[in-house]
C-alpha cells in the first residue's frame, strides 16, 4: 500500500510565500514624513517670530550669543522630537500589520518604519541645506560687505554728512581692509597705521585719537567674529544632537502608533470629533 507524502499547505508556508515580497510601505513613510516636516515648520517659524532664531555677535544689540544659540539649540532639539514622534505615530498607524508576524516582530517592522520616515525628513533637508549653502557661498561677498560697511561708518563718523564725492571709495577701501583684518590673529601695523591717517584726515582728529579708534573697531569686529563661529559650533553639536534624538522619537513613536493600531485604540479628542 502506497502512502501519500503530506504536504504542508498550513499557515507557515502561506506566511513565508506572503513575505516574498517587501513589507516596506512608503506611502505611509512620505505620509508620515510630510506630516513630520508640516509640524517642524510651523515650530521653527514660531520660533524665529519669538527671537530663537536670530543671533547677533554685537553684544550692543542682542544678549548673550551663547545663551541665544544655547536656547535656539534646545528649541531646534524639542522642535525633532515633537515633529519626529508624530511622524513616526502617524507613519505606523496607517501601516498595515502583517499576518503571521509574531508581536516582537510587528513591533520592530513598526518602529524600522518609523527610522525610515525619519530618513526620509534627514535626506530631504540635507539637499534643502546643500542648496542653501550654495546660496549662502554666492552671497557671502554681500554679507562681508555690509559688516565692514558699519564698521566704516563708526571710524569715519564726524556728525556732518560728508559731500565728498570719493567718500564710497574710501569707504570701499576700508571695508576691504577690515575684513581682512577681522580674519588675522595679528594687525599689520601698516594696515593700521594707513587705516589710521584716514580717519584723522577725515574726521580731523588727532593722530593718536584715531588709532584709539581704529583699534577699537577692529577689536569689535575680532570679537563678532570669533563669536559668530563659537556660536556656529555650538548650534552644528546641538543640531546634530538633536536629529539623533529625532531618530529615537520616531522609532518610540512608531511603537505606540503601531500598538495603538492593533489594539484599536484612539486619543480621547479625536475619538470625540469622530463620533460628532
Amino acid at each position: 500500500m502506497v502512502q501519500a507524502t503530506p504536504v504542508n499547505v498550513g499557515p507557515q508556508s502561506s506566511a513565508l510565500a506572503f513575505e516574498s515580497t517587501s513589507y516596506v510601505e512608503w506611502p505611509c513613510i512620505l505620509g508620515g514624513a510630510v506630516a513630520a516636516l508640516a509640524v517642524s515648520f510651523v515650530l521653527l517659524t514660531f520660533g524665529s517670530a519669538v527671537g530663537l532664531a536670530s543671533v547677533s555677535p554685537w553684544t550692543s544689540t542682542s544678549g548673550s550669543v551663547t545663551a541665544v544659540t544655547i536656547g535656539a539649540g534646545f528649541w531646534l532639539l524639542l522642535v525633532h522630537v515633537w515633529a519626529f514622534a508624530l511622524g513616526g505615530y502617524l507613519t505606523a498607524r496607517m501601516r498595515h500589520r502583517r499576518a503571521g508576524a509574531s508581536a516582537d516582530e510587528t513591533s520592530f517592522r513598526d518602529g524600522a518604519h518609523g527610522l525610515l520616515m525619519w530618513s526620509t525628513v534627514v535626506v530631504l533637508g540635507a539637499i534643502v541645506a546643500v542648496s542653501a549653502a550654495a546660496a549662502a557661498i554666492k552671497g557671502a561677498g554681500t554679507a562681508a560687505s555690509g559688516l565692514t560697511s558699519v564698521a566704516a561708518d563708526s571710524l569715519l563718523r564726524t556728525g556732518k554728512i560728508s559731500t565728498d564725492g570719493r567718500s564710497d571709495d574710501v569707504r570701499a577701501e576700508l571695508g576691504r581692509l577690515l575684513v581682512t583684518m577681522s580674519g588675522r590673529n595679528a594687525v599689520a601695523a601698516p594696515d593700521r597705521t594707513y587705516i589710521a591717517e584716514i580717519v584723522a584726515a577725515r574726521t580731523g582728529l588727532p593722530q593718536a585719537e584715531a588709532e584709539k579708534r581704529v583699534d577699537t573697531v577692529i577689536t569689535q569686529l575680532k570679537d563678532g567674529t570669533n563669536k559668530a563661529r563659537k556660536a556656529g559650533v555650538v548650534f552644528g553639536f546641538m543640531a546634530a544632537a538633536a536629529l539623533l534624538l529625532g531618530a529615537a522619537a520616531a522609532w518610540w513613536g512608531a511603537s505606540v502608533g503601531g500598538r495603538h493600531r492593533d489594539e484599536g485604540e484612539i486619543w480621547a479628542g479625536f475619538a470625540a470629533a469622530t463620533r460628532r
